[in-house]
């Protein structure tokens, strides 16, 4: 963490010191919803396999991919 990050969270915390101890309730409510939703790992397949999904998912963006360039040809000439 930079020395900036760790200002920021300090002048949060003083701010913090100002609010209803409720509204400092929310506060970390908040907080703790965020690192749940953002803290946790994506999990990536790593298999080499192909299912019918991803074979169709690939035609669909190379046929897209050819409009596209098929389009900029056009223009072009």
């Amino acid at each position: 963490m930079t020395e900036t990050k760790t200002l920021e969270i300090l002048e949060v915390t003083n701010a913090m010191k100002s609010l209803p101890a409720e509204k400092v309730t929310e506060v970390k409510d908040f907080v703790m919803f965020l690192q749940e939703k953002y803290s946790k790992q994506e999990i990536v397949d790593e298999s080499d396999e192909w299912t019918d999904e991803d074979l169709n998912d690939f035609a669909l963006a190379s046929f897209s991919y050819f409009e596209q360039t098929e389009q900029k040809d056009e223009v072009t000439k």
